[in-house]
């Protein structure tokens, strides 16, 4: 896209003519296409952007109507930090010529200079799709992807910036910018915690001596990452020693030396760390930290309630003061806190952005909420009294909600108990309250109580119903002991197929070849609960012959899975699975998605992510590969009679993309 070899000596070339023939446009634009390259790329930018910007005009006064000097002078006023200068050219490039790929390039870096990443994106996707052997546009859409990830937390971004300057490197740029791409690819796998790709990029790196200081910077992230904190240490203060003290670096190490239980040391990093910057979040969240281990709490009081004064959304600060007050067993405090917090939540003004108040307030909610969980049942009365006081339906529903699980969960602490000895306790309202209960009770507890042996049902049958005068009068009574031992087996599994787990399909599995058939039917019933089509039909058939097959009918469709959004599933090198688009088969392509109505290989997404405006689908179309719609995406997209959905092109690119890196990353 630009040029990049023997700039030097082109540069001077062009010069010498011009110094002959000044009027001469064709060098004139030549010398500005260098210029703007060494600006950009090469380092140096305060001589060379003027110059690049300097010759373009003198084109445009000879040829007014050309493009690509307004492109040269918008880039280079965009890379000297004056975007809206840069704006009247590329809107006069963009009217003349809207399909250059290093216009796209341009309206990328402005965009991204003034902080809007979404449009950034939109622009540098373009210039990659235009320019798909340029390394240019890949290197800056993967610089901005990575730091729209930073900012919105969205892995399916970081995914794709990795990608991107994977193939910025795949396509060798310049020497001189191959240690920047290894920094940038680098961080990108710290980011999506490949440690093992991280470490071997930032030690090569570190070789270098432009780049040892920062990398060993990262190579302290790696390290502290996975819990090796004195090497994190090691590099952290090598940095330090050849970069100067930085106050996220110090804050890092006091971090380190918190968890290496060297309180005194975490202590003074945090502290050196303020004393560079008073306002360091981190630092100021280690030290609290720090102090509480050290046992001074009002002093971690203080530094934590300042930092709110200042920062009322700081989430960590908040967090520590609710976890405090809980292990100091001030639970009055946490219930007054929610009361507080929720009434005031309606006088709240109505606005966007994590900085919102209503959105600061709710984080504080789900905090207090957090740890009045961890008081027990206790708590009930104040969140249900919370609700009364509001009136955003929302939250009221989130209160709700929560006052629902506190319930669920002392429910679910009194069965556990009990179904740890189920010979002692099986009972039919015991195994009820267990399904009622069973989203809050552990698997293993649910299973457990199943243990209902022939021994124990003569145990409690004497227990129970006392000695029979007769034989008859005690096989009756062990008989009816053993109907409610047979229910309470019954009702729980139905609480053990509510997880709808691997583990559950296979425990009803087991039973139900060893079953007795009343027994066989409260498996077939759980098997159903758990969306197992053969059982559906298998319970139907023994409605029919009881001659209760409406109510069977109305029954399953109370208990099996409401219908869910599919997961398509990839399917590589099968020969008899074609694309329902194309009729490419699984052998003729990377990779297939079977959903549940068609199959789309990867070539024909790949071919709706090159021009999605030229493939959208009618309002009314629904994703062939999972069944969403229009509402509940993106966006959805038809090629070749087939609609798929954003976020199943999302699924197949990724596969793509990752595989695309971890190739090139065994490799490199």
């Amino acid at each position: 896209m630009y040029p990049h070899a023997t700039l030097d000596w082109s540069a001077t070339r062009l010069e010498a003519r011009l110094i002959d023939q000044p009027d001469e446009v064709s060098s004139r634009l030549e010398l500005a296409r260098i210029c703007l390259s060494r600006g950009l790329f090469h380092g140096q930018p305060e001589v060379q952007l003027p110059l690049a910007l300097q010759n373009a005009k003198r084109v445009l006064i000879d040829e007014p109507q050309s493009v690509e000097p307004l492109v040269i002078a918008g880039a280079a006023l965009v890379a000297m930090g004056r975007a809206e200068a840069a704006q009247k050219y590329l809107d006069d490039a963009t009217r003349a010529q809207p399909d250059r790929a290093d216009l796209h390039l341009a309206l990328g870096a402005m965009y991204r200079a003034q902080g809007d990443r979404h449009l950034s994106v939109r622009h540098l996707e373009t210039a990659v799709r235009l320019s798909e052997t340029s390394w240019e546009p890949h290197l800056l859409l993967g610089r901005v992807l990575a730091e729209r990830a930073r900012s919105s937390g969205e892995a399916r971004d970081i995914e794709r910036g990795q990608f991107h300057l994977v193939q910025a490197l795949r396509l060798q740029p310049p020497a001189d910018l191959l240690q920047p791409l290894m920094l940038d690819l680098g961080v990108t796998c710290l980011q999506t915690q490949r440690y093992a790709e991280a470490e071997k990029l930032f030690v090569r790196l570190k070789e270098h001596q432009k780049y040892a200081a920062v990398a060993r910077k990262y190579l302290g992230q790696v390290a502290f990452a996975l819990g090796k904190y004195k090497n994190a240490i090691q590099h952290y203060r090598s940095y330090c020693e050849a970069h100067g003290d930085e106050a996220n670096v110090l804050a890092q190490m006091g971090l380190a030396y918190l968890h290496l239980r060297e309180l005194t040391r975490a202590r003074e990093h945090c502290n050196r760390a303020l004393l560079l910057d008073p306002d360091h979040l981190g630092a100021r969240h280690a030290l609290a930290c720090t102090l509480i281990e050290e046992g001074q709490v009002p002093e971690a009081m203080r530094v934590l309630r300042t930092t709110l004064a200042d920062h009322p959304g700081d989430a960590p600060s908040y967090l520590e003061i609710a976890r405090l007050r809980r292990r100091l067993q001030d639970y009055p405090w946490l219930q007054r806190a929610l009361q507080t917090e929720v009434e005031g939540f309606d006088r709240l003004p109505i606005t966007g952005g994590e900085s919102a108040p209503r959105v600061i307030t709710r984080k504080r909610i789900a905090v207090l909420l957090e740890e009045l969980r961890a008081v027990g049942p206790s708590s009930i009365p104040t969140v249900l009294a919370a609700i009364d006081t509001l009136e955003d339906e929302s939250l009221r529903f989130f209160l709700w909600e929560e006052a629902c699980a506190l319930v669920g969960g002392s429910v679910a602490d009194d069965v556990a108990s009990r179904l740890r000895e189920p010979g002692k306790s099986y009972s039919v309202q015991l195994a009820r309250n267990a399904l009622a209960a069973a989203a809050w009770l552990p698997e293993p507890a649910l299973t457990a109580g199943l243990n209902v042996t022939m021994e124990d049902i003569q145990r409690q049958t004497i227990e129970r119903r006392g000695n029979q005068q007769d034989i008859n009068g005690h096989r009756r009574a062990v008989e009816q002991e053993r109907e409610v031992a047979r229910a309470h087996q019954a009702l729980l599994l139905l609480a053990i197929a509510t997880r709808r787990s691997r583990s559950a399909r296979q425990l009803l599995a087991s039973w139900g070849k060893d079953a007795d058939p009343d027994l066989q039917i409260a498996v077939l019933a759980a098997q159903v609960i758990c969306g197992e089509p053969d059982a559906q039909r298998a319970l139907l058939r023994r409605g029919q012959e009881r001659g209760v097959a409406n109510m069977v009918e109305r029954l399953i469709a109370v208990v099996q899975p409401a219908g869910r959004i599919g997961a398509p599933q990839t399917v590589r090198n099968a020969g008899d699975v074609h694309c329902s688009s194309c009729g490419r088969t699984g052998a003729e392509c990377t990779h297939l998605l079977s959903g549940t109505q068609s199959v789309l290989c990867d070539v024909c997404v790949q071919d709706i992510a090159k021009d999605r405006r030229g493939h959208m689908a009618p309002d009314t179309a629904i994703c062939q590969l999972c069944g969403r719609t229009q509402m509940e995406t993106r966006g959805v997209y038809r090629i070749t009679r087939v609609d798929v959905c954003a976020d199943c092109m999302d699924t197949s690119l990724g596969v793509i993309e990752r595989e695309e890196v971890e190739k090139f990353l065994r490799e490199w």
